[in-house]
């Protein structure tokens, strides 16, 4: 039984009724057999090898994949496939869009679900036999999952116990409190997709590496011994950390670089914020780089528009950056272009 209702990424089509992302993108491949879609996935995925699920139907699998910093996002839709990938040295998120998943681990069988379930594997070898092929696998480091969890978690809690990231999850929300990152995750996946469809290409401001990260992490469990908010937003760390974020939110910031810079940990960030500025250290990065846009705006070099100014403040629809400019500053961004202009 479906648990959550998957949020589509665009408009289901004939040849992506799942809505899964990236198969949309100009180097999207279509394979027409088994050992044309092993040897296409190879450089994201060590797939050692792939047989059709059913040899007398005709065979189509749909694949996209994007590297984003560490991470790898790969998207298959088609038919159903037996397969077995050998070798992995990172973590994997199996996400699952439609149908079942039955993987084999080490001896150990794991049905991953649409809508119920996600599955993490910490690496190694897997079998896996699937009605549908139709999910998103996020290949990520178990090292770099480890460490946004501490981050986020606070220098001063412990360690996660050892072999939390070493074996095999099969993630299930049965309750509604733990849906929220369930439908985060898919959510993200969207706005990749979104960033990337838009542009061509995906803006390094937008930190989806870091979110994605983010999620992960929280899927696979409480952080360790989470401290409570213990820091306001006044005092010298507080503001050493606002002074930071001024002189470098023209660059690409995230939740995780704010919590290394600041030593505290997520419920404190957020806490401090709240606290000081009534909204979150993301909403108040937003409002920096507003401030740094009107700069822009007032002072523009050659060639500067408001679609090359709302890109470089991290903003992926200049439809967006037009309405959050007019709300912030009572005018549109344009009308400070052609203030300067004869």
């Amino acid at each position: 039984m479906s648990l959550v209702s998957i949020p589509p990424v665009w408009k289901a089509s004939s040849a992506n009724p799942a809505g899964l992302p990236l198969l949309t993108l100009p180097h999207t491949h279509i394979c027409k057999d088994p050992v044309q879609f092993a040897e296409g996935i190879q450089a994201l995925l060590p797939v050692r090898s792939c047989d059709a699920l059913h040899r007398d139907r005709p065979f189509q699998v749909i694949s996209g994949g994007l590297r984003i910093g560490a991470i790898t996002v790969i998207s298959n839709w088609g038919s159903g496939i037996c397969g077995r990938v050998e070798g992995m040295d990172d973590a994997q998120l199996i996400v699952p869009y439609q149908g079942v998943g039955h993987f084999d681990v080490g001896g150990r069988r794991l049905d991953n679900r649409s809508g119920s379930t996600v599955l993490y594997l910490p690496g190694g070898d897997w079998q896996v036999s699937s009605d549908v092929l139709a999910g998103v696998v996020i290949r990520l480091p178990r090292n770099a999952i480890a460490k946004v969890r501490q981050g986020m978690a606070g220098p001063a809690a412990p360690q996660d116990p050892p072999g939390l990231l070493e074996s095999p999850m099969l993630l299930r929300y049965h309750h509604s409190q733990q849906a929220g990152p369930f439908l985060s995750l898919y959510r993200a996946l969207a706005l990749l997709n979104a960033a990337t469809v838009a542009n061509g290409n995906l803006s390094e401001s937008l930190r989806l590496d870091d979110l994605l990260l983010r999620l992960v992490g929280l899927l696979l469990g409480p952080l360790p011994d989470e401290p409570p908010p213990s820091h306001s937003g006044v005092g010298g760390p507080f503001e050493a950390l606002i002074d930071w974020i001024g002189a470098n939110c023209h660059r690409p910031l995230s939740l995780s670089d704010l919590e290394k810079q600041s030593h505290y940990s997520r419920r404190s960030l957020q806490y401090a914020f709240r606290q000081r500025f009534g909204c979150g250290p993301m909403q108040y990065i937003r409002r920096q780089r507003l401030e740094l846009a009107k700069q822009r705006l007032l002072a523009p070099m050659s060639g500067t528009t408001v679609t090359s100014v709302a890109q470089e403040c991290g903003y992926l629809s200049v439809a967006n950056f037009r309405r959050d400019y007019q709300q912030r500053f009572g005018k549109p961004p344009s009308g400070a272009l052609r203030r300067l202009r004869p």
